[in-house]
């Protein structure tokens, strides 16, 4: 799979741009070829965006109310929705590394029902970005079940986290951003 972004070397790039390539550089180590890698070199043509997507993406990564797991399951169910190759690949990785079972892991790739003894919550947090992703909607049902879990700011941080997510899916998927080398790609696609 190749990249539709025409790559820019750090001097082609505007100032407001090498800004935000700094920005994002002190986090992310570029590659040789002076890419950044993942959503952050689209963004980075949008140096606006790029900083505001850092922010919100710096408050899911560090702050939110749920915890890394949960947050972690609730990218890889968007990361599957859309069929987005390097979330996939990344973020199951990472979910693996805070504890999911590969069997979650595989049930939200194959989008089929969860093992009988998944953790609750995240059986939880599935159902409600599978209902968000997929029916535009939460159910009173799992809207309660949802509050009672993580209450208003959790569920609120699981919201923002898969609007972002789909925001990064949404990028990486229009500019066909490839995995890196030796990674796999699940979901082709059409160069």
């Amino acid at each position: 799979m190749t990249s539709r972004l025409t790559p820019k070397r750090y001097a082609e790039l505007t100032p407001e741009q090498q800004g935000q390539h700094d920005r994002i550089s002190k986090s992310r180590k570029p590659r040789a070829d002076e890419q950044l890698g993942g959503p952050f070199d689209p963004w980075i043509r949008s140096p606006e965006v790029a900083q505001r997507a850092m922010s919100l993406g710096n408050f899911v990564w560090e702050r939110t109310a749920v915890g890394r797991r949960i947050v972690e399951v609730a990218i890889i169910v968007t990361g599957r929705h859309w069929r987005s190759n390097v979330e996939w690949v990344a973020h199951s990785q990472m979910a693996r590394n805070e504890g999911v079972s590969e069997e979650v892991i595989q049930a939200v790739f194959d989008q089929t029902d969860l093992p009988a003894d998944a953790p609750e919550d995240e059986r939880l947090v599935i159902e409600v970005c599978r209902a968000l992703h997929e029916t535009k909607d939460l159910p009173r049902p799992l809207y309660d079940a949802a509050i009672d879990e993580w209450g208003e700011v959790g569920l609120m941080d699981i919201i923002q986290t898969i609007g972002f997510y789909t925001f990064v899916s949404m990028t990486l998927n229009t500019f066909n951003i490839p995995t890196a080398e030796g990674d796999p790609t699940p979901f082709p696609r059409d160069e």
